[in-house]
């Protein structure tokens, strides 16, 4: 009887206690405006914000240069703590940035106050809102800004950011 109910036990725990979704670290919209500022807005947010908040678990990978001047990085991808994976493409002459946020499953609503606090982070005098199912966040004039967009796959939380004109 001892076995037949260690084994239901050991079926049933895992369903029971099955993991949670991941949760990003609240950002601290002060000390990332500041650092921004300080740096001249040089850096990507979220990049600053992952170097703050995360482990850097690898240099930077896929590095791509501009083929001008002073050939600086214009694309990389980088691994951080917690499975995140953070890329970079600016490659483009006048073409924005664009970024993407690979997390473990991440549940939606903290994402959502998440992107809000990284657009606080680096205000703009552009209006931005949510699209009606909360996946999008971009200029409410579909003009220039910053647009982030959030893409749930089986496995994983993507987010993926564009600013420009």
């Amino acid at each position: 009887m001892k076995s037949r109910l260690s084994i239901l036990l050991f079926l049933i725990l895992p369903i029971l206690g099955s993991a949670q979704d991941f949760e990003l670290k609240k950002p601290n919209v002060e000390e990332l405006n500041a650092e921004l500022k300080k740096n001249n807005y040089s850096q990507d947010v979220i990049y600053l914000y992952l170097n703050r908040n995360y482990k850097a678990e690898s240099e930077k990978l896929e590095v791509k240069k501009y083929s001008y001047s002073d050939y600086n990085i214009c694309a990389f991808k980088q691994k951080f703590e917690s499975g995140i994976v953070y890329s970079e493409e600016q490659c483009r002459e006048a073409g924005g940035i664009t970024t993407k946020l690979i997390l473990p499953k991440t549940e939606k609503q903290s994402l959502i106050q998440w992107v809000e606090l990284i657009f606080k982070s680096s205000p703009m005098n552009i209006e931005h809102g949510w699209n009606s199912d909360k996946t999008k966040f971009g200029p409410t004039d579909d003009g220039a800004g910053c647009y982030f967009e959030i893409k749930q796959t089986e496995k994983n939380t993507e987010i993926e950011m564009y600013c420009g004109c």
